[in-house]
């Protein structure tokens, strides 16, 4: 039996977050990236990858040796568009959200790292993610014993640890990881780190033709989320 798709957003992010607090010189972009790479492979299921001269383009992103191949190399294009494409130009559009200040986003495009800083941070975010989903999964080539043990029935399922561990740590490391955020934003970090002074943003430009663009990509995510049902 596999189990169901895991929160990804914003749990997976939570161990990260402090790392980055503690050492600035690691690349945050690269372990926010890693830590949701494991997840994306869920999104393409084997039966429906492409075949390339007869091997599926997929990877099977909680296996550890493919996470930290495969994975290696999604987690590197998406920071490397994060930083270099999405943040500097969209983050702007973003509310300011008071003390989180998530516009300071778009100042990630100026801070830069040796290559292998970038690496050991997806590596880095990858192997929370698969720590974390060690407590709440049982269909892993590695499990922790017991967490299969059932305690109940409940609407005629049967909930086990591993369920009650995956709700609790969803919630409360998601909790943990918008604390963190805040703090970030209250302490203008980012700019900080990116080496801006911290001044109010500016007012957005062309908000609509934006507007758009995002409901649009909605709209797309929900069918893509819809046809995993």
């Amino acid at each position: 039996m596999v189990d169901r798709m895991p929160v990804t957003f914003l749990a997976h992010q939570a161990p990260v977050l402090p790392l980055k607090r503690w050492r600035p010189d690691l690349d945050g972009v690269a372990m926010v990236a890693g830590s949701v790479t494991p997840d994306l492979a869920r999104v393409v299921p084997p039966r429906w990858a492409l075949i390339f001269h007869g091997y599926p383009v997929w990877w099977d992103g909680h296996d550890p040796l493919q996470a930290l191949t495969g994975g290696l190399v999604v987690g590197l294009l998406l920071t490397w568009s994060a930083r270099r494409l999405v943040l500097p130009r969209l983050a702007g559009y973003l509310p300011d959200l008071g003390s989180f200040h998530l516009r300071d986003l778009r100042w990630v495009g100026r801070t830069r790292h040796r290559w292998w800083v970038v690496v050991v941070g997806v590596v880095i975010g990858t192997v929370t993610h698969l720590l974390l989903d060690l407590l709440t999964h049982t269909d892993r080539g590695l499990v922790i014993p017991g967490l299969a043990t059932r305690l109940f029935t409940f609407a005629g399922r049967a909930v086990r640890i591993s369920g009650v561990l995956q709700i609790v740590l969803s919630v409360g490391l998601s909790i943990f990881a918008i604390w963190e955020m805040r703090e970030i934003g209250r302490r203008r970090s980012l700019c900080e780190w990116s080496g801006v002074e911290p001044l109010p943003s500016p007012p957005p430009t062309d908000l609509w033709l934006v507007r758009f663009a995002m409901v649009a990509a909605s709209f797309l995510a929900v069918v893509v989320g819809v046809s995993q049902v």
